[in-house]
Parts: structure tokens; C-alpha cells; sequence
């Protein structure tokens, strides 16, 4: 698409890959970076938020548009160890329907980028698009103008003529202009990390805002699927947290050889996505809890809030044996043992309890 100016008299055709329309998600026309709702679960308190690029997207566009995002957490419960990773947490996209309305699915980005990102906005709908991090100026001191990185971003309102695009990126609402935004998301792209992105579009057209105790309701049943189909959490050796530390005492020799650029990247795989999804899975079952206490039920509150409290200690050791991974990669001798145990001791209590909780007890 392109626009016409006149230069020195002369006709001139530039090009206007974002178009000339403002243009927003539903119900984000009037925002601005400065008043995007903000979700406790992005509270700097928590440690650790920012959690993943894909839950945090999420986490932010419910509640930039009005919805509660902790009911899509269920996803927690039923995450296991891979081998070499923590299973990367991201809200079920059937969980996402049937709680919200809201639909997702694969987008082919067989335009250029940026007439898609017009077309899915003037329905109103969203983007989830990975992009370069090398030009995200909210990460700077990490990767902007410094390591190409992919992630994803959701953008929320664009402004084309002013050059400006309102988006959702890690815990925080930013705005990205000028060369950053056409190398983002304009022609630029194409020469980056991530030429042909892979993009989910997020339909608006079902949206639902259901009553507090419905919403809880339907939080319930799909948070029983998870945990049938969770691996076994029993604290033997085919449990996911204990076979998470068991390959970590494993790989203390290899973070001593390879240094710190090999921890961040071992890091992000293995304590930050099992410490995060055991924060989240805190706070699904405080949330189930205090449904407990307000309505009839046959869930039992008080192991729900134990169940929190010991999910709340495996988020807690997660990070202190992250800080202890890091000692080893400088050469140093870690002391693993302590925060491994708690870590085991607390995931294995968290899920115990919240079965028990349930109903799902063996």
C-alpha cells in the first residue's frame, strides 16, 4: 500500500505499510501505554514476572480488555519435564474459549506483515507475532541493539501517521516508533531474525464476560483436566520435579565448562519455566480458594490455600537454585542440594494438595 506526497512539485509515491487509519484492538481505541489495565500477576513483586513471552502476552490482553486472566492458569497444573527443558507454560487455546470466548489460531502471513496487522485490527482483532528483540527499545540492557532475539509481542493500537504503535511485550504495555517500528513489523522485518513470523490471530468477535461465579465454575473443570492429565507428582523419580533437579545435579559439570552465556540460555529452559509455572499455579488456586469461601462447593478451601502456599515456596527455591546454577557457570562449587529438595518438596505438595482439593485424590 502506498501514499502520495508532493515534493518540490513533483508527485512522489512512498510507501505506507501500515496504511493511514488509526486502527485498535476492541475495546483498546482509547488506551494509552500509561492507563492498559495492569494484572497482579505482572506486580514487580512477584518473582517471577516477567514470566514467559507467550503468557505474558496473554496475561496483559485479558486484562487490557477487562478480563480477569488468572482463570486461564490451569495449564500450570499439568506441566512436566521434557529431558533437557520445563515444558514452556502457555494458556490452552480450548481453555481460552471456553472461559473467555475468545478463539486463537495459526495466522498465514502470506502479505507483508504489516497489511495483515490492518486487516486484523480493523475487525478488531489481535495479533500474537514473533518479532526481533533487537528492536524492542523496552528491552534495552538485555537485547535491544544488542542480541537478536525472538519473542512475542501484541500490538494493541497503531497510529501510522504519527509512526506510532501502542503493543504488549513481556510484563508491560511500550510504544515502538519510527525505524524500530518498521523494522519490527514494516518492510524492515523481512531483513531480521524473524523475516516470515509466525503469527496467531485472536478473534474478539465471541468475547464473553461471565458472571464471577460462572467464570469460577468453568475455572474448576478445566483445572480437574489438567490435573488427569498431569504426570505423576507422587515426589518418586518419574516426577517431573524431581526429575527436573535429578538432571540438573547432572548438568553442573557442563554450566562450569560453558560459562554464562550457556547458563542464560540453560536457565530460561529448565528453573525460570518450572519456577514460573509453580508462582502461577499459586495463584490459580488461590483464586479457586476464594471461590471456595464465597460459594457452595465441594472444594475444599483451606488444602486449596496450602496447596498455594507450598506452590509459593517451589517458586521460591526455583529462583535460589537459578542464583546457585549461576555460581556454577562462574567456576564456582554450588550448594544445589537444599533448594533442589525444597523444590521437589514444595511442587510435589502443591499438587498433592490441590488433587486432594478436587477431588482427585488417590
Amino acid at each position: 500500500m502506498t501514499a502520495v506526497t508532493e515534493s518540490n512539485g513533483a508527485a512522489v509515491r512512498t510507501e505506507a505499510p501500515f496504511g493511514t487509519e488509526v486502527l485498535a484492538v476492541r475495546g483498546c481505541e482509547p488506551l494509552t501505554a500509561a492507563d492498559v489495565p495492569r494484572s497482579v500477576l505482572h506486580d514487580p513483586a512477584e518473582p517471577w514476572s516477567p514470566t514467559n513471552c507467550y503468557t505474558d502476552v496473554w496475561i496483559g490482553l485479558t486484562a487490557a480488555l477487562g478480563l480477569d486472566p488468572v482463570p486461564m492458569l490451569g495449564a500450570a497444573f499439568s506441566a512436566d519435564f521434557l529431558g533437557d527443558q520445563w515444558e514452556f507454560l502457555k494458556p490452552r487455546q480450548e481453555d481460552l474459549e471456553a472461559l473467555y470466548g475468545l478463539t486463537v489460531g495459526e495466522y498465514d502471513t502470506w502479505r507483508p506483515l504489516g497489511e495483515h496487522l490492518q486487516l486484523a485490527m480493523s475487525r478488531g482483532d489481535a495479533l500474537i507475532v514473533e518479532v526481533d528483540a533487537f528492536h524492542l527499545p523496552d528491552t534495552e540492557g538485555v537485547s535491544y541493539r544488542i542480541e537478536h532475539t525472538k519473542t512475542s509481542i501484541v500490538p494493541l493500537r497503531l497510529d501510522p501517521l504519527a509512526g506510532e504503535l501502542v503493543y504488549l511485550h513481556n510484563d508491560g504495555v511500550h510504544v515502538l516508533r519510527g525505524e524500530d517500528l518498521e523494522n519490527t513489523l514494516g518492510p524492515g522485518a523481512r531483513d531480521g531474525r524473524v523475516p516470515y513470523p509466525y503469527v496467531e490471530l485472536v478473534r474478539l468477535s465471541g468475547l464473553k464476560r461471565l458472571p464471577p461465579r460462572e467464570l469460577w465454575q468453568h475455572t474448576i473443570e478445566l483445572v480437574r483436566g489438567h490435573l488427569r492429565r498431569a504426570p505423576d507428582s507422587g515426589g518418586a523419580a518419574d516426577g517431573p520435579a524431581q526429575r527436573l533437579v535429578t538432571s540438573i545435579r547432572e548438568h553442573l559439570p557442563e554450566l562450569a565448562e560453558r560459562g554464562m552465556d550457556y547458563f542464560h540460555l540453560y536457565s530460561f529452559a529448565t528453573t525460570r519455566q518450572a519456577g514460573l509455572t509453580s508462582g502461577l499455579a499459586a495463584h490459580a488456586c488461590r483464586y479457586l480458594a476464594a471461590g471456595a469461601a464465597q460459594w457452595p462447593s465441594d472444594l475444599d478451601a483451606e488444602q486449596l490455600l496450602e496447596a498455594a502456599e507450598a506452590f509459593d515456596a517451589a517458586a521460591g527455591a526455583a529462583k535460589t537454585l537459578q542464583f546457585q546454577l549461576a555460581r556454577a557457570a562462574r567456576g564456582r562449587t554450588p550448594r544445589v542440594d537444599t533448594s533442589a529438595e525444597a523444590f521437589v518438596a514444595g511442587h510435589t505438595a502443591g499438587m498433592h494438595a490441590v488433587r486432594e482439593a478436587l477431588g482427585l485424590g488417590e
